[in-house]
């Protein structure tokens, strides 16, 4: 097999229209590439306490989770984490402020999988119809209100921040504003991951292949967002969804069908089974 270490997206690649359920055929065809030898990891930006039902429990053939835009890389079987990349006090500092400016909502994800909100911005992201209903009920579950200075949750671990409802004309400058401070990855539809700087899909991906003894060239990686885009430039094969917007698929090597369609089944049995 060519391909030694499969990295899957979940969200819009791996799951279907149902955010809990993979999409068609995809548990067979992974589990069909684990056992020709092939090492299967999710690489989605979900932190642990947000995995959908169907890694409830993890299948067997999913053999390690990088969470969080690549923030933590965790050995499911055991629990174990190889790898965590959090905020200091003063990147923390630097994206509220630029958030701020720009008059937009921002959550704060710590290591516990609790989104940190201040309450003004709960307010905006509960009542504005740009954010989905899976999103708002994340919140409903795991928000907790932030009451003082973003620089006071360091010691929680921040792993990912979500800057949502980002109005076009503040994006360059948000990005301007947080260089440096954090990796930032624009997601669509007003959307702006970020993770700390060393951290990224790109990076804990490599980072778990060196681990296995492989190098990223060993590696195909599936997705259909701006948080996959540097990992689909950099594997040994970029697959992007037909989902995906433009300047995603431009980054990839290739392009299988829309997740709906079960295309990161396609993309597995082409390039891992059959190829």
């Amino acid at each position: 097999m060519r391909y030694k270490l499969l990295a899957l997206d979940l969200d819009g690649t791996a799951l279907g229209s149902d955010p809990d359920a993979f999409a068609p055929g995809l548990a067979e065809a992974a589990a069909a590439a684990a056992e020709r030898g092939c090492i299967v990891a999710a690489a989605t930006g979900r932190p642990a306490g947000c995995l959908p039902a169907a890694l409830d429990p993890v299948p067997a053939w999913m053999q390690w989770l990088v969470l969080d835009d690549g923030a933590e890389v965790i050995d499911p079987r055991t629990g174990a984490r190889l790898w965590r990349r959090a905020f200091g006090a003063d990147s923390l500092a630097r994206v509220e402020q630029a958030a701020r400016r720009g008059g937009f909502p921002v959550e704060y994800i710590d290591g516990d999988s609790w989104y940190h909100v201040a309450p003004a911005g709960r307010r905006m992201l509960e009542s504005s119809p740009d954010v989905t209903p899976f999103h708002k009920g994340v919140l409903a579950r795991r928000g907790r209100p932030l009451e003082g200075p973003a620089a006071g949750l360091a010691c929680r671990d921040i792993l990912k921040i979500n800057a949502l409802l980002v109005p076009g004309p503040a994006r360059d400058a948000f990005f301007a504003e947080v260089e440096g401070a954090a990796l930032a990855m624009d997601c669509g539809g007003g959307a702006i991951e970020l993770t700390a700087p060393g951290a990224g899909k790109l990076a804990a991906v490599a980072f778990l292949a060196g681990r296995l003894g492989l190098t990223l060239q060993d590696v195909m990686a599936i997705g259909d967002s701006g948080n996959d885009a540097a990992l689909l430039a950099a594997a040994g094969l970029g697959v992007a969804m037909g989902n995906a917007p433009a300047h995603v698929q431009q980054a990839a090597r290739a392009v299988t069908g829309r997740n709906t369609e079960g295309g990161a089944a396609q993309a597995i049995r082409r390039w891992l089974l059959e190829g």
